[in-house]
């Protein structure tokens, strides 16, 4: 089978990882894995290439380019894929259309997050339904007709978008996000290990959707109540300044400390004894399952997905979104009454039986064929 995903670029982030992993899962199988990238390759590009994938860059600038449209058909024509599979509506539009007038039998489109309207700022963070961008939300509903399905990363997700978003629920399919997780299950954390002294951890973007803001002001009043807490931030984003600001004007700066992008994870993950996740918006995020994979509780919100894999009062203690009191409360709790070891062998096997890329890719495979693409 011939399969084309089409995403935005390959720079780091869990829908890239994702894309080059299912790749690495088609390749590993006989298939024959492309990746296009709408406007630059990105980091994770050097890596699927020395796998053997093709990696192919239409190095689009801002603005409508029909050039552009013009130029993913011309490609599409030579590849001739049996599917093409897009990523968010970001590139969509410009796949279905492509695919649409080169022939590709099968068009699916997976939605990696529910797309909320949220403020994010240093003094509170809120989230609402209501659309951020009207104008692509009414362009991807009139492309449904040329799609053969939308995957939905998690339930909540596909609710979302049926509820919200006009996506007929006939048109769906949820297929839960996986991880390549041996590296982190041999990489393994040992949460609680050097108690009193406890390490908090979060490995995501620095943008608005991850809410650092509110993770900042909950682990103020984590550190006045737990003197040997500490927090580590692993990641990168256009908030990097802003976020490492606010640690100063909150007094923090001795506590926190900042590690940027990291390329793999699993040793920054294996020094943590807690794991936190102050989003608020969601898919089903990568990061909380390679850190669940490592053998680490879990304090998270209920943003997306995450409550399909961190089960509350059994590997994870789980907050409403914006609230930094709860969420205080919650790492708080976990230190002083929680069995840390326990708590990271219940999300270890969560993950192990739920969560392998091979079993995400296996579901895609299985769609694919129901949809009509050739074995």
């Amino acid at each position: 089978m011939r399969i084309v995903q089409f995403v935005n670029n390959l720079d780091m982030g869990g829908l890239e990882r994702l894309v080059v992993d299912l790749a690495r899962c088609q390749l590993a199988e006989g298939h024959q894995p492309i990746i296009y990238c709408l406007t630059n390759p990105g980091r994770l590009a050097a890596e699927a290439s020395a796998m053997g994938i093709s990696v192919r860059s239409f190095e689009k600038s801002s603005g409508p380019q029909l050039r552009t449209v013009w130029q993913i058909v011309k490609e599409l024509r030579r590849d001739r894929p049996d599917v093409l599979h897009t990523h968010n509506h970001l590139v969509h539009h410009y796949g279905v259309v492509a695919g649409r007038l080169a022939g590709v039998p099968v068009i699916v489109n997976t939605r990696h997050r529910a797309e909320y309207r949220f403020v994010n700022e240093p003094s509170g963070s809120q989230v609402t339904t209501e659309s951020r961008d009207r104008k692509s939300d009414w362009i991807f509903w009139a492309t449904l007709p040329w799609v053969s399905s939308v995957v939905l990363i998690s339930e909540a997700t596909r609710q979302f978008f049926i509820q919200h978003r006009g996506v007929p629920e006939a048109k769906t399919s949820v297929i839960l996000n996986g991880a390549h997780l041996e590296r982190f299950i041999d990489t393994p954390a040992h949460p609680g290990s050097g108690l009193p002294s406890v390490r908090f951890g979060i490995a995501a973007r620095m943008v608005p959707e991850k809410d650092h803001f509110t993770l900042l002001r909950a682990f103020e009043i984590v550190a006045a109540e737990l003197p040997g807490a500490e927090l580590q931030i692993a990641g990168d984003g256009p908030l990097r300044d802003r976020i490492i600001e606010r640690t100063k004007e909150l007094n923090l700066a001795g506590r926190v400390t900042f590690l940027g992008a990291l390329p793999h994870t699993a040793q920054f993950l294996s020094n943590l004894d807690v794991f936190v996740l102050s989003s608020l918006n969601e898919g089903l995020p990568l990061a909380l399952l390679e850190a669940m994979a490592a053998g680490l509780p879990v304090v998270a919100t209920r943003a997306g997905g995450v409550e399909e894999a961190a089960q509350d009062g059994h590997n994870a203690y789980l907050v409403a979104p914006g609230d930094h009191e709860e969420l205080a409360q919650a790492m708080i709790r976990m230190v002083r009454t929680a069995d840390l070891a326990r708590m990271g062998e219940l999300s270890r096997e969560i993950v192990q039986g739920r969560f392998s890329i091979e079993g995400t890719w296996q579901q895609y495979h299985n769609l694919f064929l129901s949809r009509g693409a050739k074995a």
